[in-house]
C-alpha cells in the first residue's frame, strides 16, 4: 500500500490545488505525494506542499482519509497501487505565498486557487470535492495518534 502524504489549505472560501495537464486533459489534485522513508506523514505534507507550491505550511490535524483499493475503484481512472491519502488540514506560515516550483513535475502547470462554489465544475482526481466543501463547512477533524505522544507504561 502506498501511503500518501496530502495537503488540505483553505483560506477565504478558496481551496489550494495543483494543475495538471497529461492524457486525462486537465485536472486538479491537493498537494500531496508518496511518504519518503525516515519522515512522518506531517513532515512529508510539509516537503509536498512546499515542492508543488514553494509554500511552507503548518500541518494541523487529518481532515479526511481517501482510501483507492485496485479491486474497487469508482471506474474515473484506472489505479494498480493500493494508496491511502492522508489529508491534513494546513494553514499557510505568515508570508509564504504558494507558486509554481523552479522544476515543477511533468504535468504540474500552475499552482491555483480554487473558490469553493467552483469546484464541482473543475475536475480533480480523486473525486472528492464534496467532501472538501463539508470539511470547509464544519471542521470536523479526525485525530493524529502519533506513538511517541503516548503515555509508557513504564511511566506510571
Amino acid at each position: 500500500m502506498r501511503v500518501r502524504p496530502t495537503a488540505l489549505i483553505l483560506k477565504d472560501e478558496h481551496v489550494l490545488l495543483i494543475e495538471n495537464r497529461d492524457e486525462y486533459g486537465v485536472h486538479y489534485n491537493l498537494p500531496g505525494g508518496g511518504a519518503e522513508p525516515g519522515e512522518t506523514l506531517e513532515e512529508g505534507a510539509a516537503r509536498e506542499v512546499w515542492e508543488e507550491t514553494r509554500a511552507e505550511v503548518e500541518v494541523g490535524p487529518v481532515a479526511l482519509l481517501y482510501e483507492c483499493a485496485p479491486h474497487r475503484q469508482s471506474g474515473e481512472y484506472d489505479s494498480p497501487t493500493h494508496t491511502l491519502s492522508v489529508i491534513f488540514e494546513c494553514r499557510l506560515k505568515e508570508g509564504s505565498r504558494p507558486r509554481m516550483p523552479d522544476v515543477p513535475d511533468r504535468t504540474q502547470s500552475t499552482v491555483r486557487w480554487v473558490h469553493l462554489n467552483e469546484l464541482d465544475s473543475i475536475v480533480m482526481f480523486p473525486r472528492i470535492q464534496r467532501f472538501i466543501k463539508q470539511f470547509a463547512r464544519r471542521r470536523t477533524t479526525v485525530p493524529m495518534i502519533n506513538d511517541y505522544e503516548l503515555q509508557r507504561y513504564s511511566d506510571g
